[in-house]
């Protein structure tokens, strides 16, 4: 990854102010590299500003107690010198795809650099760090805290611990790797309770979510002979429920824990939102190049795409997409 920091190194050293931001629905991993990066840019002597599309899960709000995280709704305003900024989009290596936040500050900020570890375009990757072998942006972003040598705080610690924990399925998904455990050990050995971090991410959930979750096995259909299960995730379920559009997002997980099943597809939509579909595999069944072909990326397990069709219309197709794996 030499080069790669090399290219870091350039970017931030043309710049003082920094934009940083994650894909829309923020999951623990974009989150917890936002953290890190924020105090790692402080720790620099530069100005960093969060900024995402979509609201921060209740469940994370334990690291963020300074209310450092910024969301784009009709509360936050711009700061005035904000052409004087530059962007680091974290755990994306699509650009339009932190959102709605895209749409202000493209034609704002001054440059942008990516961090990720998604497979993807290859011509997207360019002067950034994309490093699609690592298990996390937060594992990637450990290995950049380092290169500059600045001290991990607790808060830093935890961030990255959660991101890492969330984004390998608690140390089990394929891009685990040893160095992803030493990573593990050292920042528990910098103060984190991995207990704690666990219980924050999946044990807080809101009654409304485990209702929801409900509504969303509900829709289950069994395929290609109890290998894979499809399920939806609609604005109705969201309104009836209460519940948010994030706590949903990980029922795409449920199916694999059956015996025998092997792939799982949810297809989604937020209230007034676009579209999305998530494909989850076990083994050797790549959906990641499902996804880019349809625009979307993530990895050869766990990858995702945006719709322009309806929710039906855009179902019945990613089933028909998903079914040349069982072929």
């Amino acid at each position: 990854m030499k080069e790669e920091l090399g290219y870091l190194d350039a970017f931030l050293a043309k710049y003082d102010k920094f934009v940083i931001s994650t894909h829309e629905s923020p999951d623990w991993d974009g989150l917890g590299a936002e953290i890190a990066m924020f105090e790692l840019l402080k720790n620099l002597g530069k100005k960093p500003l969060i900024i995402n599309s979509d609201p921060t899960p209740d469940s994370f709000q334990f690291l963020d107690m300074e209310h450092d995280i910024n969301v784009m709704n009709g509360g936050f305003v711009l700061p005035g010198d904000i052409t004087e900024y530059a962007q680091l989009v974290l755990d994306t290596n699509d650009y339009d795809n932190i959102g709605s936040a895209y749409h202000v500050l493209k034609d704002k900020v001054r440059a942008y650099f990516i961090v990720d570890h998604h497979e993807g375009d290859a011509e997207r990757v360019g002067s950034n760090i994309v490093k699609a072998e690592a298990s996390s942006a937060c594992e990637i972003m450990y290995h950049i805290i380092m290169h500059y040598g600045k001290p991990i705080s607790l808060r830093a610690a935890q961030a990255l611990f959660a991101g890492i924990v969330f984004d390998t399925g608690s140390f089990v998904y394929p891009k685990t790797s040893p160095e992803t455990f030493r990573i593990a050990a050292h920042l528990e050995e910098l103060g984190v309770v991995p207990f704690f971090i666990h219980e924050q991410i999946y044990e807080q959930n809101a009654l409304t979510s485990f209702e929801l979750r409900g509504q969303i096995l509900s829709t289950m259909e069994v395929l290609h002979g109890g290998k894979m299960i499809a399920m939806k995730l609609t604005p109705e379920m969201l309104k009836a429920s209460g519940a948010t559009f994030t706590e949903g997002e990980p029922a795409i997980n449920m199916p694999l824990t059956v015996k025998g099943v092997v792939a799982s597809l949810l297809v989604k939509q937020d209230v007034d939102g676009p579209v999305k579909v998530s494909m989850r595999t076990k083994g050797e069944l790549d959906v990641a190049k499902i996804a880019m072909e349809n625009g979307g990326g993530g990895h050869r397990n766990a990858a995702g795409y945006k719709s322009k069709l309806s929710l039906d219309e855009t179902y019945d197709l990613a089933i028909k997409r998903m079914g040349v794996l069982f072929k």
